[in-house]
């Protein structure tokens, strides 16, 4: 569909919505005496009264960030208890090294939606075009954040599933706000600091605000922290190591399927210089210690502008503007490429020993195999991310009497490029292997032959974003409790998608590099309505219901109810229902075939081999991932029950449940499923998904895997929030205030494994049953100071055949935060994170979630603001 053809249908669904409420505004007549200030609430375009609706808000404001001292958006909200499981952050030395998401509900990031100042925000074309990337927000342009915990589709379209998190940056600001922060580690690596500047001047007809930041971040190595550096170097068993991949100079028969070490191995970039391992199933390998040189943490600069203005064109429009702008560069490293190729009889130097682990002899290999290396000599790879973001909205916002209407829009372009150094061309070592030129000794190659092998990769990801939205909002018919309010609206929205690889990598020739590249474009057109009816004084009744229309797999249309009683003046009870749904993302759809080396642990050869479960080690194996171009929607339903109790002026308490169930989730088959499933179906019997084994032997080792992306059975989650707190407690030493923040993770209920039994995973390693924040304010003339403190509850370590086992233990961290105002309106900051310098959780091979903890320690904050 032609882009003009989706606008042109868009307008005339606006104008079907302008002139269906025109045709009802007759009977809304309400004095100008009898108006209240209403304010919008996330969740609704229609205003109210009152900020507690039918569907739970959180507000976190820009206050928030100071008391945890962290620098950045995604940082504050990956801290949130609604953030169940944790989410995506910056990672080393991959393309999405730059990039970090919110995961409401442990739902995924792609079914949290992410809205800035109440239009879709674009996903992220490096994250597949569905999670949005939060480090492209402007923290000190934020005004607040609120964040909804219920599906929303039926307001806003796909990817509501989960909930919303509403991003309100600042506008009306007056004067001007000059800030800078430095932040100090007390372990190696990860300093920040950061400036900013913030001002704004009204006048009669208008205003216009401005912010502009920049924010420098080091780099933190895994051998910077104790337990991401390797260990066991000189142990006699490969499985009592950690950090240290077999990914370093060895050779797989692939008749017998037994490893071996290479003469190669005798080089003083391996382990000990060449040492030698059992791995404990009558093979040998030597090691190579990818800690000594990768990074955990990229390093990152980051650079953002924004402005936002309004001006008042009459007495009834009011034409709005703003602005995004922003560059994040990050620096990251992995160890030096690794990869397999395969090489005939009798072309390289085997080391043989016996089955003591004594040195026999080294000989020539006798029957075909793959020879498993690491290209020391090239160097590490090293990747450079630039990413740049542009969003632009504009809007002409009137009123007339008691009708009101808008017009936005919204383009945003975001290209990301990741430029590699340290990647080998697979062909030219082929070649070179094929005629001798390649030295498999410990000697190595000549700087020729690493030139010539050595290869540079390019990544580049766009996603550019249109949409044109129209909507108009009245009152009419009346009932006891007032006036129903009425929001008719449309938008069109165009997406061009594309992610392009440099052609080596394309072609599957470059060894240490995974992806590919894919594009599409995709436009959807959309109607919605939403009614608030108050049905008497203490009854509230709100209604939602959206159409959507997409011009690559289909339709939709999505509801949504909510009520609100006022039980007595202090005690509110609500419930929403609604359904949802989540588009299958472009890169779902038309990916191309991609390599990745996936984790995964193969309990079936362990217990082959006669390792027990909990010795059995997690080990990088080669998977192709692919798309699916007949993947269809996901579909959820969305209930939610609450009480807020204003007990008394100063305390308060909120207590609500949740339930969100989807069907036909779209989901990647893990090699660690595919495994599971194996086991239950037994080897060559899969239904999606592949596993092939050494000599095509069910008790083989893996030589490699295909994942496919499928529609699955989907999930359902249920849990309860609470929050009680207490503010203005006046004492001789201050005043306080607490606030305490719970969600607890009563079911989490999925498939076992792809087409297995359905089975509740709440408390396994990744998915704890229960987050706590809770807040203590202080607060005495000038001086102010908080207390927060977190805890994530401890989770089974292992699973085997749906039996847990294993334990991993809670945590609890705890940030301080001082702040001191002077009276030439300047402001003085301390604050310590992780106050206790508490390390992540880690489970018996020293490894930790990403997505739960960080790795920074306790880092000392200094900021200082000044106001003018």
């Amino acid at each position: 569909m032609k882009a003009q053809d989706v606008l042109t249908k868009a307008v005339r669904l606006a104008l079907f919505a302008g002139a269906s409420s025109a045709a009802l505004t007759s009977t809304a007549v309400i004095a100008e005496e009898d108006k209240v200030e209403r304010i919008e609430v996330t969740g609704s375009r229609i205003k109210r009264t009152d900020l507690e609706g039918s569907s739970p808000v959180t507000t976190i404001d820009a206050s928030a960030i100071e008391k945890t001292s962290v620098l950045s958006a995604s940082d504050l909200l990956r801290q949130s208890n609604l953030n169940s499981f944790g989410s995506f952050s910056e990672r080393s030395g991959s393309s999405a090294q730059s990039q970090a998401s919110i995961n409401l509900r442990g739902a995924g990031d792609d079914r949290t939606l992410v809205l800035l100042n109440g239009k879709r925000m674009p996903g992220s074309p490096t994250l597949g075009g569905t999670a949005v990337n939060l480090n492209v927000i402007p923290t000190a342009a934020i005004e607040r954040i609120e964040v909804l915990s219920d599906g929303a589709s039926a307001v806003y379209g796909s990817d509501a599933i989960a909930g919303v998190v509403n991003i309100i940056l600042k506008k009306d600001f007056e004067g001007l706000e000059v800030s800078a922060t430095t932040s100090e580690p007390t372990k190696d690596g990860g300093e920040e600091w950061k400036a900013h500047v913030v001002g704004g001047m009204t006048g009669e007809k208008g205003n216009i605000s401005f912010s502009l930041e920049h924010l420098n971040r080091d780099i933190i190595f895994q051998r910077d922290r104790w337990y991401s550096r390797a260990t066991g170097h000189d142990s006699a068993k490969y499985n009592d190591t950690t950090g240290i991949s077999i990914y370093a100079r060895n050779f797989l028969d692939l008749t017998e399927g037994s490893f071996s070490p290479l003469a190669a191995c005798d080089n003083p970039k391996m382990v000990g210089g060449g040492h030698v391992f059992d791995a404990d199933d009558g093979d040998f390998v030597c090691g190579y210690d990818y800690t000594s040189e990768a990074a955990d943490h990229a390093a990152r600069s980051y650079t953002a502008g924004y402005v936002n203005g309004e001006y008042e064109i009459s007495d009834e429009i009011i034409f709005q503007g703003q602005g995004l702008f922003a560059r994040n560069e990050t620096f990251g490293r992995y160890a030096p490429a690794a990869g397999w190729f395969k090489v005939g009889a009798g072309v390289v130097d085997v080391q043989n020993y016996d089955e003591n682990g004594k040195y026999v002899n080294t000989t020539k290999n006798t029957n075909e195999g793959r020879v498993y290396y690491r290209f020391t000599d090239v160097g590490t790879r090293d990747t450079t991310t630039v990413d740049y973001s542009t969003d632009i909205q504009l809007a002409l916002v009137g009123e007339h009497d008691d009708f009101g209407w808008d017009v936005t829009y919204h383009y945003a372009l975001q290209e990301y490029n990741s430029f590699g150094s340290g990647y080998v061309h697979r062909p030219t070592v082929e070649k070179y292997v094929a005629d001798g030129t390649f030295n498999f000794g410990p000697e190595g190659n000549s700087a020729d032959v690493i030139a010539d092998i050595t290869h540079d990769t390019l990544k580049r990801d766009t996603m550019k974003f249109h949409s044109i939205n129209a909507g108009v909002t009245f009152e009419a018919i009346e009932l006891p409790g007032g006036m129903i309010g009425w929001y008719f609206g449309a938008e069109a929205l165009q997406y061009d998608f594309l992610a392009d690889v440099d052609a080596q990598t394309a072609a599957g020739d470059v060894i240490g590099s995974s992806g590919n590249g894919s594009s599409g474009d995709r436009n959807v057109v959309a109607a919605y309505m939403e009614s608030v009816l108050p049905v008497t004084d203490e009854l509230e009744v709100n209604f939602a219901l959206r159409y959507d229309d997409y011009s690559d797999f289909g339709s939709a249309t999505t509801p949504k109810l909510g009520l609100r009683y006022k039980v007595l003046d202090n005690v509110v009870v609500r419930a929403s229902w609604g359904q949802g749904f989540r588009a299958p993302s472009l890169t779902d759809l038309y990916a191309a075939d991609s390599f990745s080396a996936d984790s995964a642990t193969d309990y079936h050869y362990c217990n082959v081999v006669g390792t027990p479960a909990n010795k059995c080690t997690s080990k990088q194996y080669d998977v192709t991932r692919k798309a699916n171009a007949n993947l269809e929607a996901e579909e959820s339903d969305f209930y939610n029950v609450g009480i807020i109790w204003d007990i008394t002026d100063n305390l308060s308490t909120k207590v609500e449940y949740y339930n969100l169930k989807i069907e036909n989730a779209i989901q990647f088959i893990s090699l660690d499923s595919l495994l599971e499933q194996e086991r239950a179906v037994g080897y060559g019997n899969l239904k999606e998904g592949e596993i092939k084994r050494v000599g095509d032997d069910a008790n083989g080792k893996i030589l490699s895997a295909e994942t496919p992306l499928v529609n699955g059975a989907g999930f359902d989650t249920a849990g309860i929030d609470f929050n009680i707190s207490y503010t203005g407690l006046e004492t001789s030493f201050g005043e306080f205030g607490i606030h305490y923040d719970q969600s607890y993770v009563l079911k989490y209920e999925e498939e076992e494994y792809f087409d297995g039994p359905v089975v509740d995973k709440v408390g396994r390693d990744g998915l704890p049953s229960l987050r706590i924040t809770s807040t203590l304010d202080w607060s005495m003339d000038d001086h102010y100071a908080s207390l927060v403190v977190k805890y994530i509850h401890g989770q089974y370590e292992h699973t085997v055949q749906g039996k847990n086992s294993g334990h991993l233990n809670s945590q609890t961290t705890m940030d301080f935060n001082y702040n001191y105002s002077a009276d030439w309106n300047g402001r003085f900051s301390f604050g310590i994170r992780n106050l206790t310098n508490e390390d992540p959780v880690l489970d018996s091979n020293l490894d930790y979630n990403a997505s739960l903890y960080n790795i920074y320690g306790r880092t000392y904050t200094m900021t200082y603001t000044q106001k003018f």
